[in-house]
């Protein structure tokens, strides 16, 4: 058998013995052990015996069930010693024998309260069914017009700084407090970002670090009757000399982030008032309406957040869509139409503007220009590079170099640019439209592919670094020919590294593979079967890099 200690919200200590299979805890007259504290759950907690262990649980209680000071989510062991919290009521687990010598557990002193903020808000709206008398119902319909009255004030639409003003205002209008402040959590900071004082009082307002993981880490409003005798407070001396005595607070409850089961989610911050002693002192009821008045600010503060990000998302979608323009308009509108040869590139970035560049030109009358680049990065910043890139690499080729002397000009203009990390890889080829003769350079980037008519694919491998890594870095050329009815194909790696669910690339085999048995299609067919093949592979896993191909065939 073992005896359970409890020491009630109010009333005397007492002691319980157990030694059944099941033991409910609750304020309901047919509870096994019965606790006045309006506070409870009717059915508030369960002990109980589970292969011969002792075990707790939480019956969906609106303050829930804390355990050595951390909540009870499913059932978990007891052991003697064990400190079960329940509201302002505290159980230990002793054996039989311990009644007698076991010690109060240390509760919080009698001059500061403290309620989850959560358990308030269920009990306030529960509360009209358990309303007894025409002066109780008359309070609760007063607090109900307080709190419609805030919410209908607070449902304008304006900026930040001027709804924090206004909830200080209402909140000052109902509770009378001399002082007032907002915290904000600011990710893992709380920053004051609104305060308020009536004439004569310092407009200073400092709080405790303590007091503020209790209320916005936590969930939990506090009522502090005492400063001076909260240890809380030992270090704030600025609110010692104040002369302040009586406060509250209140966290800026997301109520959508509150658990089924009662839990508190995270706060956006919170409310703190403050009143010196012989001025204001607040009560329970006053703690009970700033958590009301709480939870309607915080849905206030919400809304203007989400009105905020909307805003600030349709503008990045407007500058998005700027980039693509501008990025589209430095690829070709149209490609050159070379006779005896097949041309098509496309380019479909993957965050609405690419980190991918491609070119395809006719030179001087007598040869056609093919490169693709990818540059390091994704998104905005990728586009840039993208930008900037075309802008180096149009000079060497309108000058008619050969690839391997683009490609070290290129990379020594891009280096002097941008800092280390910015780089690109490219594969850049010259051909002579009469003759098929390809001279090639590849700084770094995936093999271009030649698909021999007869099937047999060739593999145009790097010949040097990517551009811009490295001061000085030489690239060497290479060579081949294109004959009848074989195809070259350059691409970027958004293609061959794409995923699928599993976490399995498309690869360079896949596709040499793809190429091989469509060489037959023309090559906006192929391009349209590829894509579609990617899109079967991946099996909606969205895409995470650019794709980006450009093909040439002989015919």
């Amino acid at each position: 058998m073992i005896n359970l200690h409890v020491v009630p919200v109010q009333g005397e200590p007492f002691d319980h013995p157990f030694d059944g299979d099941s033991l409910v805890v609750g304020r309901a007259s047919d509870s096994d052990l019965v606790i006045e504290d309006r506070f409870l759950s009717r059915r508030h907690s369960r002990i109980f015996r589970r292969d011969g262990r002792l075990m707790i649980e939480d019956l969906g209680s609106r303050n829930g069930t804390l355990l050595n000071g951390g909540p009870v989510r499913d059932p978990v062991p007891l052991e003697l010693g064990d400190v079960i919290k329940i509201s302002g009521s505290v159980i230990t687990v002793l054996d039989a024998g311990s009644a007698a010598e076991a010690p109060r557990p240390q509760e919080l002193p009698d001059h500061t309260i403290l309620r989850s903020a959560s358990g308030l808000l269920s009990h306030v709206s529960s509360d009209s069914s358990q309303l007894r008398g025409e002066a109780a119902v008359r309070r609760y319909a007063e607090r109900l017009r307080l709190v419609n009255d805030v919410h209908r004030a607070l449902g304008q639409s304006i900026e930040l700084d001027e709804l924090l003003e206004l909830i200080l205002e209402r909140v000052f209008d109902h509770l009378r407090p001399e002082q007032g402040a907002i915290f904000l959590k600011r990710g893992a900071e709380l920053e004051l970002a609104a305060k308020r004082s009536v004439s004569g009082v310092d407009a200073d307002f400092v709080t405790s670090r303590s007091l503020q993981s209790e209320v916005t880490d936590k969930g939990m409003a506090a009522l502090v009757l005492d400063v001076e005798s909260d240890e809380r407070f030992a270090s704030a001396q600025s609110i010692l000399f104040s002369g302040i005595r009586s406060l509250v607070a209140a966290p800026l409850l997301d109520t959508r982030e509150i658990g089924s089961r009662g839990q508190d989610g995270g706060a956006l911050g919170m409310i703190v008032l403050s009143s010196r002693a012989g001025v204001r002192k607040f009560s329970e009821e006053d703690m009970e309406l700033l958590v009301s008045l709480a939870s309607v600010a915080a849905l206030s503060l919400r809304n203007v957040s989400l009105a905020a990000e909307a805003v600030e998302r349709r503008r990045l979608e407007k500058e998005l869509a700027l980039g693509r323009r501008i990025q589209k308009a430095l690829l070709p509108a149209e490609l050159p139409r070379i006779e005896g040869y097949e041309l098509y590139a496309h380019n479909i970035p993957s965050r609405g503007v690419s980190g991918d560049y491609y070119v395809v030109l006719e030179r001087g009358g007598t040869e056609v220009v093919l490169m693709v680049a990818d540059v390091s990065g994704k998104g905005i910043a990728a586009s840039i590079l993208t930008a900037s890139l075309e802008a180096l690499a149009a000079g060497p080729i309108e000058d008619g170099l050969a690839p391997d002397e683009i490609l070290n000009r290129l990379s020594r203009l891009l280096h002097q640019r941008t800092p280390p990390e910015k780089y690109a890889t490219a594969v850049l080829a010259v051909l002579d439209p009469a003759t098929g003769a390809l001279a090639y350079a590849n700084a770094g980037h995936n093999p271009a592919l030649i698909v021999r008519d007869d099937g047999k694919v060739d593999e145009l491998a790097s010949t040097g670094l990517p551009i811009g890594l490295v001061p000085g870095a030489e690239y060497q050329a290479g060579q081949a020919t294109l004959g009848e009815g074989d195809t070259l194909l350059l691409y970027t790696d958004g293609i061959t590294e794409a995923m699928n669910g599993d976490g399995e690339e498309y690869g360079e085999e896949r596709l040499i593979e793809f190429c091989r048995n469509h060489r037959e299609h023309s090559l906006e067919q192929v391009a349209r079967l590829l894509a579609a093949d990617l899109e079967g592979f991946a099996r909606s896993q969205a895409f995470d890099d650019d794709r980006t191909v450009v093909m040439a065939r002989r015919m």
